[in-house]
């Protein structure tokens, strides 16, 4: 699933290509996608408008029109974002086709069907409305808000990572990284870690994700160091060179290093 970093290159990707262009018209191919959002009224919003700037917070998108309101996309398990200028065709599995002037277009594509497109006022009333927690990168996230945001919780420290109410933009696949760069075990419960191990996982979580969105959130570019390049088959651990164990926590599966994250 598209995770925090994930849709930071997709900003970027969408900042570089579509911002600024009149967009023609706007074509809904598949309206199981849309929340709170008719086909027509989104077409009508659309229609003769730009794209002036973008935000971020978490897993979702928000991209603003002139004049306002807000276009916001989440993109699921699978959904990524397509520009092109005079396109034979659509990419497989396009939900909306944004169609600009001078035959360029955007297409949000989702294969699965499991991400969302709707219209905002403003971010901040959409993140209030969905009870979002911070940003996983909010500069306000320091160490003594992330002790006061998990203070009282119970679980699994992956659970509570994961846990969009407490911190939006980290999923299964980051949890993991943050957690083996942190050294704790992914189901240790919240309530069990000190301070010293709070503090390892407020580091670990800075250090992934602006790494990950160095590196285009593409795995293959991470260090070898970092667990996820070698999560796959039989993988070895980058720090001791044991083998990776894969295991279930609330349901979720989690990749660690059971020498490295006792």
């Amino acid at each position: 699933m598209p995770e925090l970093p994930d849709v930071a290159h997709f900003k970027k990707y969408l900042d570089a290509t579509s911002l600024h262009q009149t967009i023609r018209r706007a074509v809904v191919h598949d309206d199981d996608l849309l929340e709170g959002v008719s086909a027509e009224r989104l077409r009508k919003t659309l229609k003769g408008r730009s794209f002036t700037s973008t935000q971020r917070w978490g897993k979702f998108l928000f991209v603003e029109l002139d004049q306002g309101p807000w276009l916001v996309m989440h993109f699921g398990m699978t959904g990524y974002l397509d520009y092109a200028e005079n396109a034979q065709k659509n990419p497989d599995h396009g939900r909306v086709t944004f169609s600009f002037e001078g035959d360029r277009r955007l297409v949000y594509v989702c294969p699965r069907k499991l991400g969302l497109i709707t219209i905002a006022q403003n971010v901040e009333s959409f993140v209030q409305a969905r009870n979002l927690g911070p940003d996983g990168l909010d500069e306000k996230l320091d160490f003594h808000a992330f002790r006061r945001r998990l203070a009282n919780r119970k679980g699994a420290v992956k659970s509570a990572l994961m846990n969009q109410k407490i911190m939006a933009g980290i999923g299964n696949l980051y949890s993991d990284e943050i957690l083996f760069q942190a050294r704790i075990h992914p189901s240790q419960g919240v309530g069990e870690l000190n301070e010293g191990q709070l503090r390892a996982i407020h580091r670990a979580l800075r250090k992934v994700l602006e790494k990950a969105i160095e590196c285009n959130a593409k795995i293959k570019r991470l260090p070898s160091s970092y667990l996820l390049p070698h999560r796959q088959g039989d993988g070895a651990c980058p720090r001791c060179h044991g083998k990776l164990e894969r295991i279930k926590v609330s349901g979720r599966t989690a990749h660690l290093c059971p020498r490295c994250q006792k």
